[in-house]
C-alpha cells in the first residue's frame, strides 16, 4: 500500500463541501496519510474511494495488448485495442461494430446456428452478440462466423445443446477491426501523434504509418508515401549513380561501387542536376533554334515549333507537356531535381526503382542522370530504410511533422514541410523541410518528440529543446536552434502533457520527472516527483496517462500489474500518490484515457484467469461522481449493471465464469456469489444490480506528533482514545488502530426502514477507540463493501506521554 506525502493529503477540517475545498491544518490536526489503497486524493482535499471498473470487453483471443487513445471530438473519440497483427476500437463503453443486424432465431445445437436476415457477413468475421431474451449464454460475447447463407450464419465452435432456449430479439454486429504488421511486443515500442482523424505511427523496425479515420466505424492503416525525402546528406564519395531512363518503373539504378543491399528496398534515392553547367538561361527577344533546350525557374524546356524563332516577353512556367508563348512551343524536360524508389535488389551496384511524382506533380529524372556517360556524384539515398532503420519518435510542431530517433541517426531529426505533414522536399526556403543533427558530447537517441512552448526533444540521456531562432520566430530550414536543457535520459514511455507541465518517466522506469519552464533559468526545470513516496514506483512503471476530468490525476501501470495514481495540481501545490489493487487479483498491463462528457474515461487492460484460460479484460474506471443515489454507486471490478425489471436471476456474467463475485443489489449490498453458466441467482429480486469483483479501500494515518511538551512526540508512548471520523456520501467503513482490528461504523439507526438502502451520509462519526499504549498510535479506515466512501477529516483524541 502507498505512503503519502503530506503536501497532499492532509483531511479537510472545514465546512463539508461537494467540492472539498481547503485542507486541514497539519499543524492543530496532524493527520496526513501514511497509506492509501484504493482511495483517490482530491486536490482539493479529502479522499474518496477509488470508482469500480466496468467490464467493456475482451481482447481478441486473450492476447495481451496496448491501449492507445484517437480523439478525433470530445464526441468521437475512441480507445484503440492494438494486439499482435491488429487493432480493435472501443467507444462508447464497448467494442466498435459496424451496423448491427437483428436476430430472429438461434438453434440448441453444435454449432449454433443463428438467423438474421440478410445479414451479409462473411465467413471467419468477428461479431458481437448482446441483447438475446433466453439464450443469454451468447450475450455481450464475441464469436466467429462460419458457413454462412443469406440469412444464417453458424457461431464457430459453439456448443448451445446445454443453453437456455432462444426466446426473442438479440443483435450481431461485425467487430470493426484492421490489420497490422506490429507483433505483440511492438505495439508497446510504437510512437504516435495525432492530427484530427489521422494517428501518425513510429516503430524502429517498421515504416512509419498512418491510420485514418474514414468514417465512424471506418479505419484504413498503412505506410505513409513520403513526397521526396527525407534523405541524407549528398554523397560526397566518388561513387556515382546512373538511371536506365527518366521516368516510369522498373527502370534500373547502377552504381559505380558497392552501394545497395536487400534492405534498401523501399529507399529512396535523390538525383540532382546543375541546370546551370547544361542549359542556358531563357531570355526574352532571343532567336531559338528548334530543338534548343533553356532552363527558367529550376525547369528545363524544350523549344518543339519546328523552325527558328524570336521569344517574346513571357518566359515558359508550365510544368507539363507543350505550351505556345508568342510564338514558340516550349515543351516542359524535368526540374533539377528528381527522385525514385527502390523496388528491388539485383546485386550491391545495381537494383531496380520507380521514377516518383514530387510535390509539384513531376515524376521525371534530370536528364543528365540518364545513361552511363551522365553518371553523377550529386545524388542523396533516403533516410529511412536500409542501414538507417526507421524512425521511433514522430511529433507536431509549429505545422510540421517531425520524425527522429533512426538507428542510423539516432540524433537527427527530420521536419516536413510546413502544413505538408507527409513532404520532406529539401531545400532553403522558410516553409522547406527541416533536417538538423543535434551536436552533442555524446549519443543521445531520441525516444520522443513533445509540443510544448518549444518542441522537446527527449532522448536516452537528455532533453533538448528546438525552437526558430531565439525561440521568438517560427523554425525555417535556416533557423533551427537547439539547445540541451535537462540531463535525466527518458524512457520508451510516452511521455504526457499535464497542465504546463511535461511528465516522464527516466529511463530507469523508478523515477517520475516533472518538466516545466522557469523563468529563472529561462530554460526547462526538472523536479522529482517520486522523492514524495519513492517506494511506489520501484520495480518498474511501464505505462502512464493524465486524467484531466473531473480531477488532475496521473496514472501509471507498474511492472508488477498494480495501478498506481499521482493527483497532480502543481498550481495548487496539491501532489500525492496513491495506489490501487484491481479486484480479482487482476494484472493491469496498459492504460489510456478518453474524454467522455464530464469526466475522462480511463481505460485499462488487465489481465486476468478465467475459468482456467488466460484472458484480458479491456475496462474502464466508472466516474466519480455517481449522484446521490446509493443506488447508483458502482464499487465493484470488471463489472456490470442490470437495470430494468425486478428479477432475482443476473445473467450476461460469462467473462466472470467461476469467480466469486461482489453485488450492489438497489443500493443495499448482497451476499457473494459464484458465477456459473454466465449467472448467478440472487436472494431477492431488484432492479439495479451492480456484480464484479469486490475490493477494499484503506486509509491509514502517520504516527502521530502531537502533545509533547518536551520537543517532538516521535518514539513517545501514546494512546488515542476517541476518533471523530468526518465523511461525505458515505455507507459502511470501518475504523481501528490497525487493519486487524477494525470495528464497522452503523450507519443505519432505528428511522430507517428495514427494507430500504442506507442513504449516503455526510457528517461527523463519534468512535470511541479502544487503543492501546504505544509509539506510533495510527487509525485505519477501511472500505471492505461494495459502497461509496469519502474521509474528509480524522480527529483524534489523544495523550502523549514526555516521562
Amino acid at each position: 500500500m502507498a505512503r503519502v506525502s503530506s503536501i497532499i493529503t492532509n483531511f479537510r477540517a472545514g465546512e463539508i463541501s461537494p467540492k472539498l475545498e481547503g485542507r486541514i491544518d497539519l499543524q492543530k490536526y496532524n493527520e496526513a496519510a501514511q497509506t492509501l489503497n484504493n482511495m483517490l486524493v482530491y486536490p482539493s482535499g479529502g479522499v474518496t474511494r477509488r470508482p469500480g471498473t466496468f467490464f467493456a470487453g475482451r481482447s481478441k483471443d486473450g492476447g495481451k495488448v496496448r491501449l492507445m487513445n484517437f480523439e478525433f471530438s470530445d464526441e468521437q473519440a475512441y480507445v484503440l485495442e492494438m494486439g499482435a497483427n491488429y487493432i480493435r476500437f472501443y467507444k462508447d463503453g464497448g467494442l466498435l461494430t459496424e451496423a448491427t443486424k437483428t436476430i430472429t432465431a438461434i438453434t440448441k445445437a453444435n454449432p449454433a446456428v443463428v438467423t438474421s436476415n440478410g445479414h451479409g457477413f462473411s465467413n471467419g468475421d468477428r461479431v458481437f452478440i448482446k441483447s438475446v431474451a433466453g439464450m443469454t449464454e451468447l450475450n455481450n460475447q464475441e464469436f466467429t462466423v462460419a458457413n454462412t447463407a443469406t440469412n444464417t450464419f453458424e457461431l464457430s465452435g459453439v456448443n448451445s445443446t446445454g443453453f437456455t432456449t432462444y426466446s426473442s430479439g438479440g443483435t450481431a454486429g461485425k467487430i470493426v477491426e484492421v490489420t497490422t504488421t506490429y507483433s505483440a511486443t511492438e505495439v508497446f515500442e510504437l510512437n504516435h501523434t495525432q492530427s484530427a482523424d489521422v494517428v501518425y505511427l513510429a516503430h524502429k523496425s517498421h515504416e512509419p504509418a498512418k491510420l485514418t479515420r474514414t468514417t465512424a466505424t471506418s479505419f484504413t492503416i498503412g505506410d505513409i508515401d513520403f513526397v521526396d525525402g527525407p534523405y541524407l546528406d549528398e554523397n560526397d564519395t566518388t561513387t556515382t549513380l546512373y538511371a536506365s531512363a527518366q521516368t516510369g518503373s522498373g527502370i534500373t539504378i547502377t552504381a559505380s561501387a558497392d552501394l545497395f543491399t536487400s534492405a534498401d528496398v523501399g529507399r529512396y534515392i535523390r538525383f540532382r542536376e546543375v541546370l546551370e553547367v547544361h542549359y542556358d538561361e531563357w531570355e526574352a527577344s532571343k532567336s531559338y533554334a528548334n530543338n534548343v533546350k533553356v532552363r527558367f525557374n529550376g525547369h528545363v524546356y524544350k523549344h518543339t515549333t519546328g523552325s527558328t524563332q524570336t521569344s517574346g516577353n513571357t518566359p515558359p512556367v508550365h510544368l507539363e507537356g507543350s505550351e505556345v508563348y508568342g510564338a514558340l512551343t516550349w515543351t516542359y524536360q524535368h526540374d533539377a531535381n528528381g527522385y525514385v524508389v527502390i523496388t528491388g535488389f539485383t546485386n550491391a551496384t545495381s537494383v531496380t526503382a520507380t521514377v516518383k511524382t514530387n510535390a509539384i506533380g513531376i515524376s521525371t529524372l534530370p536528364e543528365h542522370t540518364v545513361g552511363s556517360s551522365n553518371a553523377t556524384k550529386l545524388w542523396s539515398l533516403g533516410a529511412f530504410n536500409g542501414d538507417q532503420g526507421f524512425p521511433r519518435a514522430v511529433g507536431f510542431y509549429e505545422q510540421r511533422l517531425y520524425f527522429a530517433g533512426t538507428t542510423g541517426q539516432p540524433q537527427t531529426i527530420f521536419g516536413s514541410v510546413s502544413a505538408d505533414f507527409e513532404n520532406h522536399t529539401p531545400g532553403i526556403l522558410d516553409d522547406d523541410a527541416v533536417n538538423l543533427t543535434i551536436a552533442s558530447d555524446s549519443v543521445n537517441v531520441i525516444r520522443h518528440l513533445l509540443p510544448a512552448r518549444f518542441l522537446q526533444i527527449l532522448t536516452t540521456s537528455s532533453e533538448f529543446t528546438l525552437s526558430g531562432g531565439t525561440g521568438s520566430q517560427p523554425v525555417t530550414p535556416t533557423n533551427v536552434n537547439v539547445l540541451r536543457e535537462t540531463t535525466f535520459g527518458t524512457s520508451d514511455i510516452r511521455p504526457v502533457r499535464a497542465g504546463n507541465s511535461t511528465i516522464l518517466i527516466q529511463k530507469g522506469q523508478e523515477k517520475v520527472k516533472e518538466i516545466t519552464f522557469n523563468l529563472d533559468t529561462d530554460g526547462l526545470l526538472g523536479i522529482d516527483l517520486t522523492i514524495l513516496a519513492d517506494h511506489i514506483p520501484r520495480g518498474g512503471l511501464t505505462d502512464m496517462v493524465w486524467q484531466q476530468e473531473p480531477e488532475l490525476i496521473l496514472w501509471f501501470v507498474h511492472s508488477d500489474g498494480r495501478l498506481v495514481g499521482l493527483t497532480y495540481d502543481r498550481a495548487n501545490a496539491a501532489v500525492g500518490w496513491h495506489d490501487h489493487a484491481i479486484g480479482g487479483s487482476g494484472i493491469v498491463e496498459s492504460i489510456t484515457a478518453i474524454p467522455s462528457g464530464a469526466e475522462d474515461q480511463v481505460y485499462i487492460s488487465v489481465k486476468r484467469t478465467i475459468d482456467g484460460s488466460t484472458v484480458r479484460h479491456i475496462e474502464f474506471i466508472k466516474t466519480i461522481e455517481f449522484g446521490d443515489d446509493v443506488a447508483d454507486a458502482f464499487f465493484v471490478d470488471s463489472g456490470l449493471t442490470y437495470d430494468s425489471t425486478a428479477t432475482s436471476t443476473i445473467t450476461g456474467l460469462n467473462h466472470l465464469e467461476g469467480q466469486v463475485v461482489s453485488i450492489l443489489a438497489d443500493g443495499a449490498t448482497h451476499p457473494d456469489r459464484t458465477v456459473s453458466g454466465g449467472a448467478i441467482t440472487l436472494d431477492r429480486t431488484a432492479s439495479k444490480v451492480h456484480v464484479g469483483y469486490s475490493y477494499s479501500s484503506t486509509v491509514e494515518t502517520l504516527r502521530l506528533e502531537a502533545g509533547a511538551d518536551d520537543g517532538v512526540a516521535q518514539g513517545k508512548i501514546k494512546r488515542i482514545h476517541g476518533v471523530t471520523a468526518r465523511f461525505f456520501n458515505t455507507v459502511g467503513a470501518e475504523l481501528g488502530p490497525d487493519t486487524d482490528n477494525l470495528d464497522r461504523l452503523p450507519f443505519r439507526d432505528s428511522s430507517m426502514a428495514m427494507n430500504k438502502a442506507v442513504p449516503l451520509f455526510t457528517g461527523d462519526k463519534e468512535i470511541y477507540f479502544p487503543s492501546g499504549y504505544e509509539t506510533d498510535a495510527r487509525v485505519v479506515v477501511r472500505q471492505s463493501q461494495p459502497l461509496p466512501m469519502t474521509v474528509l477529516a480524522i480527529m483524534r483524541r489523544s495523550n502523549t506521554f514526555d516521562a
